[in-house]
């Protein structure tokens, strides 16, 4: 038999023992909401910044294509427009970054080397064509040979002149030597863009 006063102390001890339960649950079931919470709020910025920092670092690292931006058509030749003609000639040229300026005695200007596959070809660039005549006249001529020439067993190089342009190709390929020759002996770009055609009469 229980004692009043001993199941009153029953009935204490088991609403304490439901309430301390109670907040136990409350407080964690608190504790798990601040945590999704706080969870949540500090991985967005973390996702977000981890997926725009590779995005700018490729932008930053991708090079810009080479020989594809337009040369300037004054009528005259540059170091740009002659890797721009024997670009769209298909003879793939690069620019020989090891050579440096090169200098050809007797000539009093210094040029730019460019590599065709296994062969070489120095340009020089005048002011105009009367310079350019000026410094060529400088050459000794036996030691050079046209596009037009059969190359003998020296293996002289080929002399290409144009306007305000003097070339040097180092090469033994006859197929070679004649497309190096029609892509820069067509002329450089004049004003406008486009090289001006002959006009055609027709009969009347």
């Amino acid at each position: 038999m229980i004692r009043p006063h001993s199941w009153f102390a029953l009935m204490d001890s088991t609403s304490a023992s439901r309430s301390t339960s109670l907040i136990y649950v409350v407080f964690a079931s608190s504790g798990l909401i601040l945590l999704a919470c706080s969870g949540g709020k500090n991985q967005r910025p973390a996702d977000t910044h981890s997926t725009a920092a590779p995005s700018i670092a490729t932008a930053q690292t991708l090079p810009p294509a080479q020989g594809k931006t337009p040369c300037a058509a004054t009528g005259q030749w540059s170091d740009c427009t002659v890797f721009q003609a024997l670009d769209r000639a298909g003879l793939a040229p690069r620019r020989d970054s090891v050579a440096g300026a090169i200098a050809l005695a007797p000539l009093t200007q210094s040029g730019t080397r460019l590599l065709l596959g296994n062969s070489e070809i120095d340009v020089f660039v005048y002011t105009d064509a009367a310079a350019r005549e000026r410094d060529e006249a400088r050459l000794d001529r036996t030691k050079f040979i046209e596009a037009t020439d059969e190359p003998t067993l020296r293996g002289e190089p080929t002399l290409i002149r144009n306007v305000n342009l003097l070339a040097v190709l180092r090469s033994r390929s006859d197929h070679q030597r004649e497309r190096v020759s029609d892509a820069l002996s067509a002329g450089p770009p004049q004003h406008g863009g486009a090289s001006s055609l002959p006009q055609t009469k027709v009969p009347r």
